[in-house]
């Protein structure tokens, strides 16, 4: 009995590093919007050490006539040249003209984070804010 006692007790503490794992890592599906409507989606994974990543970037379009805003079109692809470590991540995009953009994504606290476009030249200004969507 005192073994299964301590089975269950090992499994719990196994459970719950894993669980706060997750809650202090970039690890998983992020999403941001800007007035109700989506801006970027993020899908972070860590398999073996080695991370991966996509991204979606909405485009979004107001009419000539001063319409409502709305999403016309979106740009898929894979993070390239990833720099991982839990609580910040650096990445790349090719654009379809083939130049290259360079974020970087810091974790605020379990459920938010910003994004940063660091390729330009200017001021990184204060971030785009995004919301983890599950773990």
């Amino acid at each position: 009995m005192k073994t299964l006692n301590k089975c269950i007790l090992a499994a719990s503490l196994l459970a719950g590093s894993i669980a706060g794992y997750g809650q202090t890592s970039l690890v998983g599906k992020w999403h941001g919007t800007d007035n109700n409507l989506p801006i970027i989606d993020l899908d972070i994974e860590q398999n073996a050490g080695q991370a991966t990543g996509s991204a979606i970037f909405y485009m979004i379009k107001r009419d000539y006539d001063g319409g409502n805003p709305y999403v016309f079109g979106q740009a898929r692809g894979p993070m390239e040249n990833l720099n991982y470590a839990p609580e910040k991540l650096s990445f790349d995009m090719h654009r379809k003209d083939g130049s290259l953009v360079s974020f970087r994504v810091e974790l605020v606290d379990s459920g938010h984070a910003k994004l940063f476009r660091t390729s330009e030249d200017g001021p990184e200004g204060t971030g785009f804010p995004l919301v983890r969507v599950n773990q």
